[in-house]
């Protein structure tokens, strides 16, 4: 399979990763080792981050996630309608933002082994993101610091920025996809992306999303970003 991204792309995203732990380690919060309420079938990803998740595997390995995928491959899951990238320029522009089905209900995530994730250390920004101040399991739902939250968003968006080229998809669509005996070369031809209501186009950052009281608190994050 061609890899059609430069270290460069591979190296910032690693960077991020690194940035949202120190953006995020004051944060008091709950998540510890085999909580897994938030693991489900329903995380997106990007194109670069799988294929930096792929890069770090060994030959079986790759070959064991592909079997795991195949065997526990959720037949219903989230399907992104719009990458946060193209909700940011929808919301700018005024246009009608579609709805989304995602229920948690739905399933774990297939990489999840006795509560536990088979690709922790090279999970995507997605699963990294999921931070809670309460016990999700006990509580039926996850609480986020509104400044993580806007964060949260800034990193998705950079990261999508940095794959600008390339697409986002469910995980378990993704990795089926890069795990697959076929060249990403079939979908350098954007009409086969287009056609294939699975994955979307990335975009680039029009508008970052960014509430007015937390502008002066996200600044030095946005001068760190610039700097990679």
């Amino acid at each position: 399979m061609k890899n059609q991204w430069g270290a460069p792309e591979t190296d910032q995203l690693k960077q991020m990763y690194a940035l949202y732990d120190k953006a995020v380690e004051h944060i008091d919060v709950v998540c510890r080792k085999k909580c897994s309420s938030c693991c489900t079938c329903n995380v997106t990803l990007t194109s670069l981050e799988a294929d930096l998740l792929i890069a770090g595997l060994a030959p079986q390995e790759k070959k064991d996630l592909k079997t795991r995928i195949k065997r526990h491959f959720p037949q219903k899951r989230f399907i992104p309608k719009m990458t946060t990238n193209m909700f940011a320029r929808m919301c700018m522009e005024n246009k009608d933002i579609p709805e989304e089905e995602n229920d948690p209900s739905w399933g774990q995530c297939p990489m999840l082994v006795d509560d536990m994730c088979g690709i922790y250390d090279a999970r995507p920004f997605g699963c990294r993101a999921l931070l809670s101040q309460v016990h999700c399991a006990e509580s039926g739902y996850a609480r986020v610091p509104p400044i993580v939250l806007t964060i949260n968003n800034l990193f998705l968006q950079y990261i999508e920025h940095l794959d600008q080229n390339g697409f986002s998809a469910n995980l378990s669509d993704m990795l089926t996809l890069f795990l697959s005996d076929n060249s990403l070369d079939d979908f350098s031809d954007p009409s086969l992306i287009a056609n294939d209501n699975r994955f979307l186009f990335n975009e680039k950052i029009a508008v970052l999303m960014i509430p007015p009281e937390h502008r002066e608190k996200v600044g030095p994050l946005m001068e760190k970003f610039t700097a990679l």
